[in-house]
């Protein structure tokens, strides 16, 4: 028998069903926030979380959160470099690799790792914040990796054969820090790709970085530069010199026992009065010449300081010599050597 339903209770009802039918559901939590997702298992995948007020600011976060463990990788790595260059000097210990190599390393690095992806975003409607899940296949950056280190590897002993045919010692010296380089672009590359690989393993080098440079340093050992100076404080800018050919590891020579002379030239502006400082502007110039006074190569660094006194403006110049010396001058006469 037909039962009527009353009217009120009627309009209530499909309210009730209105209401329910017209809110949509709130999406859950994603498990991989929490590093808990198996769809983007950890054997198969590394992966980078980040977030921020807007999805473009999260993505960016997450892409840099994912490329930080290249970078963590790349920094333990330089430092064992520089303990490979550590040397011993009477009672001193002198490392002669600077931070410089470490943020190559790092840059380099940076721009290898390719196929980074977006896989995930979520929008927290609560904080009404965005949350999103970068992604790099392992297996595809381990492929792009490898693929790296056999090029750098024929690179490596394409130089190691020219040295050791070579009868120059300063070009075959030149030809292995060729070499140390390539090694080091290697060391890089071999970092990300440990990262990838689940054994941590990478592709181990057939010569050590610490063989390259021991023999690279016997080596320099055996030339002898000849230290000279001219220009606007030519007579102070030659201990200064003297002292980087030594650190550099080369033998200091003396007229005729010299293989080559290196010579360090300045040119400097007049003394320039401004707000109360005086500025210096000028040049420092390196030039190795044969036996021959045959220039073998030549190389230009701009200078430029200022202080309060013409003294202690010229007291800083010879400060940017010396740290350009310490830090250049080996590189530049092996790349004479090479290039020339």
């Amino acid at each position: 028998m037909y039962k009527r339903i009353s009217r009120p209770l009627f309009i209530i009802s499909v309210a009730l069903i209105s209401a329910c039918a017209g809110t949509p559901e709130r999406a859950e939590r994603p498990a991989w926030i929490d590093g808990q997702s198996e769809r983007y298992a950890h054997q198969l995948y590394l992966t980078g979380q980040g977030s921020g007020d807007s999805l473009d600011d999260a993505k960016d976060r997450a892409r840099a959160d994912l490329a930080k463990q290249f970078e963590v990788a790349v920094q333990e790595r330089s430092q064992q470099q520089q303990a490979y260059r550590k040397q011993q000097q009477g009672e001193e210990s002198v490392e002669s690799l600077d931070q410089r190599v470490t943020r190559q390393l790092i840059t380099q690095t940076t721009r290898t790792v390719q196929g980074i992806e977006i896989a995930a975003t979520w929008h927290d409607e609560t904080t009404h914040t965005y949350h999103t899940l970068a992604l790099l296949s392992r297996n595809k950056a381990r492929q792009q990796f490898e693929q790296q280190i056999t090029a750098l590897d024929q690179q490596i002993n394409l130089r190691l054969i020219q040295a050791e045919s070579e009868d120059d010692a300063l070009r075959k010296t030149g030809l292995l820090q060729q070499a140390i380089d390539t090694h080091r672009q290697r060391s890089s590359v071999q970092s990300a790709l440990q990262v990838v690989d689940p054994s941590g393993r990478g592709l181990p080098p057939a010569v050590s970085l610490a063989e390259l440079l021991r023999t690279r340093d016997s080596l320099i050992k055996r030339i002898k530069l000849l230290p000279q100076t001219e220009g606007p404080l030519a007579f102070l800018i030659q201990p200064i010199l003297s002292g980087n050919i030594a650190n550099a590891g080369f033998q200091l020579g003396n007229g005729e026992r010299a293989d080559y002379a290196l010579l360090a030239s300045t040119r400097l502006e007049p003394p320039l009065r401004e707000s109360g400082w005086i500025w210096l502007r000028g040049s420092l110039e390196l030039t190795l010449r044969d036996a021959e006074q045959r220039d073998v190569g030549v190389r230009r660094w701009s200078l430029k300081v200022a202080s309060t006194t013409v003294e202690k403006a010229e007291d800083r110049l010879l400060n940017d010599i010396d740290w350009i010396l310490k830090n250049d001058l080996r590189a530049t006469v092996l790349g004479f050597a090479v290039y020339q």
